[in-house]
């Protein structure tokens, strides 16, 4: 269910690939296949092959490692674009590195990295939670500068940013509380990767639908 979530989002890009040419907002398109990519790739590895592997190699993690450096590289340097103060870019350039190396670290030195992989997650996902109120926080200082925030793609991408890892983040922190939680959707567990995935994703596919802003891009 998540996968469908995920290739919705990407398939709301394409469908406004026309918009997008031509802008930053067009490497999105790049990064949501990568993501589908590698959300799939993990989801192969975990029912086909790894049922030919022996029990402690069977965890997919070495796949989320290069889906989480992409993210975390990905939408920093996004965020980095939009960001003003020099300062914060200047952090987010160093935070960013030490990020993507933490999880290329573990990939090429680690066999067994469940945890660390885990709690670098949850660190990235707060670091550009951060950025996303960092943003918001100077749009609200330049609210009177230029047009109204409805109509700035940038706006509606970064609020998409912001829900998803609030999302992530909060299920993340409560997993051992949500984990016990016997409630079902469709026959699945209300705490679990597909059913979470929806709920995160839809509201970050409905941005990419609309709002055709002066610069001739959607989100």
């Amino acid at each position: 269910m998540n996968h469908i979530a995920e290739l919705i989002c990407l398939l709301a890009a394409l469908w406004n690939y026309k918009y997008l040419k031509g802008t930053i907002y067009f490497y999105f398109i790049y990064y949501l296949a990568f993501v589908l990519y590698g959300e799939l790739g993990a989801s192969y590895f975990k029912y086909v092959l790894s049922l030919t592997l022996k029990p402690e190699d069977r965890n997919n993690m070495h796949i989320y490692l290069w889906v989480w450096a992409v993210m975390g590289a990905f939408l920093s340097y996004f965020l980095y674009t939009e960001i003003r103060n020099v300062f914060v870019r200047k952090l987010i350039t160093v935070f960013t590195s030490l990020l993507v190396c933490y999880f290329l670290f573990l990939f090429f030195f680690f066999k067994h990295y469940v945890e660390p992989c885990y709690y670098g997650f949850v660190v990235e996902t707060f670091y550009l939670i951060i950025l996303c109120c960092i943003y918001f926080y100077e749009l609200f200082l330049h609210s009177e500068e230029g047009d109204s925030i409805w109509t700035l793609p940038a706006f509606w991408v970064i609020a998409g940013i912001f829900i998803f890892f609030t999302g992530t983040s909060i299920s993340s922190v409560m997993h051992g509380v949500l984990k016990n939680f016997s409630t079902q959707i469709m026959g699945l567990p209300l705490y679990s990767s597909s059913i979470m995935c929806v709920f995160i994703w839809l509201p970050r596919g409905c941005l990419y639908i609309t709002e055709k802003g002066k610069t001739g891009s959607i989100i």
